[in-house]
């Protein structure tokens, strides 16, 4: 149930965002101050996320005019103007993309935006003018690349960090596109574009997450030798060129990452730690726009103050120098939720809405707060500042609706295979034969991004609920060598790969002690992924009647009464493992696949069990 305070804020909230809309659109503030009173693509779409999400349907034509108004106004390459002014009578009286630069953003904002709109309310006009507007887009988007290598390179000052560093192979910016990218693909069916936002998914991980080797990447040579050695929690690059990493943590873009899965959970874990111990460091205020700040003296100080307008607004621990934006926040807190990191979001959500009460009356809504004291500064009643309280106190209230509005549907595909997981594992169990006292060994086989491990859980899940007690062990827990020095020793001899990688032996005779009950307690292999190092642990196996083995290999054991084998090859699942995040996709890993495909199809003539790629059941 909402407390009183965050029920005034709400509607403190929706006031400004009322305050600022009319016919002709929504400018930024409701203050009307200023280049504020005007219609601005990226503020105008934060808004309008934020009034799809809580559903203010009195504000969705003024939301939708923005959008239109911003399409009129773009440049015949398809560049959405930054802002616009609109006389009293609707009429476009001046058009801006941006002061040095123009903003790249401002693009696949008005695309997000649109198609979110389009999503919620069906336009069949505007979705053709929103259609020919994004093939527009998207082009000059590629042409962006220059090397077309999948990464734009862009200027700096072209985003909302308009004042700050950032420039050349800007995260923020490629995220925004690869969002703009799936949307697209997915609302048009436009396979080309959902296939282009997957390659795209790949170069963030590999850039930027550092989730692959450095090899055919953007870096340099000597650059190479730094970022093979980065781990995100000391390392973030936010941007970088030839001659510069800037290796500033971005509030905006972590955000982005996270709500839009594009991390793997290993590095989402290490993103959250950086998140807390950064939330603790700078006095539980909240997450700085860029950080740590940038200090007089440092390299990049003299870059950023000669980059301002009108003023410098970015010493250390305000602007986007270490400033903390209630729309940044925002996005943060919304993306914890979706990830279901509810302890960390409720924190900044509380830090939030803190501040926001200690700087009310006309400060309320400000720009950003202050590193050190909190204080409110820069524009009052900004309705991108609004928004991003309202985003996030949605995603506590409808984590499903937000997900819908917002185009997440990163969970539809693991929905679809549970699914098939629970009708699978509902007619396997009903061919088992059980017997008292007799231990039943289930192996589960194939290849990379087939399902193993969803049919395993599922499986166990339904076995236990029936009575059984059910031991699962994996398969990769038995690799002679921990993930990381096997990858590595993989790399120094392509012929490492193989059978010969795992203790099988071992897996057997295990399965052997607890199928004969020669033992109560069992010591067993468990692989520490975050210290890539191989542990053991002692588990108890006197009461399991049902063990479940899985992985790729588990169809050569000898100790098992049924085998299954998953047929579905490793390019078949290719885009499920880049949505699942399972694994990092590169050259050289589908060249492992490949080698590991050719081994692990001739073992489907052992199989008791074959499941097709439809998920069927088939028996030999």
């Amino acid at each position: 149930m909402e407390n009183v305070q965050n029920v005034l804020m709400k509607e403190k909230a929706i006031e400004v965002l009322t305050k600022a809309a009319s016919e002709e659109g929504i400018t930024a503030s409701a203050q009307q101050t200023e280049n504020y009173n005007r219609i601005w693509a990226r503020d105008g779409v934060v808004s309008g996320l934020a009034i799809l999400t809580n559903e203010l349907t009195e504000l969705y034509e003024p939301f939708l005019n923005s959008l239109k108004k911003l399409q009129k106004a773009a440049a015949l390459n398809g560049q959405i103007p930054s802002n616009i002014s609109i006389d009293q009578a609707g009429t476009i009286q001046a058009v801006s993309f941006g002061g040095p630069v123009g903003r790249t953003d401002c693009n696949f904002w008005w695309m997000i935006g649109a198609i979110s709109f389009l999503q919620k309310k069906q336009d069949g006009d505007f979705k053709a003018i929103v259609y020919e507007q994004s093939v527009k887009i998207l082009q000059l988007a590629n042409s962006w690349e220059f090397n077309h290598k999948g990464l734009m390179y862009l200027p700096v000052s072209g985003n909302w960090a308009d004042e700050y560093v950032t420039g050349g192979y800007v995260l923020y910016d490629q995220i925004l596109r690869y969002w703009a990218l799936s949307l697209a693909g997915d609302f048009f069916a436009q396979a080309d574009w959902t296939s282009q936002a997957g390659e795209i998914k790949l170069k963030l991980k590999q850039h930027f997450c550092f989730e692959t080797p450095t090899t055919n990447s953007l870096f340099t040579e000597a650059q190479k030798l730094q970022v093979d050695h980065f781990d995100i929690t000391q390392h973030f690059i936010s941007s970088f060129s030839p001659t510069q990493l800037i290796q500033k943590y971005d509030c905006w873009s972590i955000a982005l990452l996270l709500l839009l899965d594009i991390p793997s959970n290993f590095t989402k874990k290490k993103l959250i730690d950086v998140i807390q111990s950064t939330f603790e460091t700078y006095g539980n205020k909240g997450i700085p726009a860029f950080w740590p700040p940038i200090e007089p003296g440092d390299e990049l100080y003299t870059q950023l103050t000669s980059n301002y307008s009108y003023r410098f607004k970015n010493k250390p621990g305000h602007f986007h120098n270490g400033g903390i934006w209630p729309v940044t926040n925002g996005f943060l807190i919304t993306a914890l939720y979706c990830i279901n990191e509810v302890e960390t979001a409720t924190m900044l959500q509380a830090a939030l809405e803190k501040n926001l009460s200690n700087n009310e009356g006309e400060y309320l809504f400000s720009e950003y707060f202050t590193l050190e004291d909190g204080l409110a500064q820069g524009v009052y009643q900004l309705c991108f500042s609004a928004s991003g309280f309202l985003l996030a106190n949605k995603a506590k209230e409808d984590i499903t609706q937000m997900k819908k509005v917002l185009g997440l549907t990163y969970d539809d595909q693991e929905s679809n295979d549970q699914l098939s997981a629970n009708l699978l594992a509902t007619n396997i169990y009903n061919d088992i034969e059980f017997e008292k006292e007799k231990v039943v060994v289930i192996s589960i086989a194939g290849e990379s991004g087939c399902g193993k491990t969803t049919l395993s859980n599922t499986l166990k899940n339904l076995l236990e609920s029936n009575g059984h007690n059910v031991l699962v062990l994996h398969q990769d827990d038995y690799f002679k060598l921990p993930p990381r020095k096997n990858h590595e020793q993989r790399l120094i001899d392509f012929n490492h790969i193989g059978t010969h990688e795992v203790e099988l032996e071992k897996l057997d005779q295990d399965i052997y002690v607890v199928k004969n009950k020669l033992a109560n307690s069992l010591q067993i292999p468990v692989m520490n992924w975050s210290s890539d190092t191989k542990e053991f642990k002692e588990i108890s196996i006197s009461t399991a009647n049902v063990v479940l083995v899985d992985g790729t290999y588990t169809s050569l054991l000898k100790n098992v009464d049924i085998r299954i084998f998953m047929n579905a090859n490793y390019e078949a699942t290719r885009k499920n493992r880049i949505a699942r995040n399972r694994e990092a996709v590169t050259d050289f890993i589908e060249r492992v696949l490949c080698k590991e495909s050719d081994i692990i199809q001739q073992h489907q003539q052992m199989a008791d069990i074959i499941i097709d790629e439809q998920f069927a059941i088939k028996y030999p």
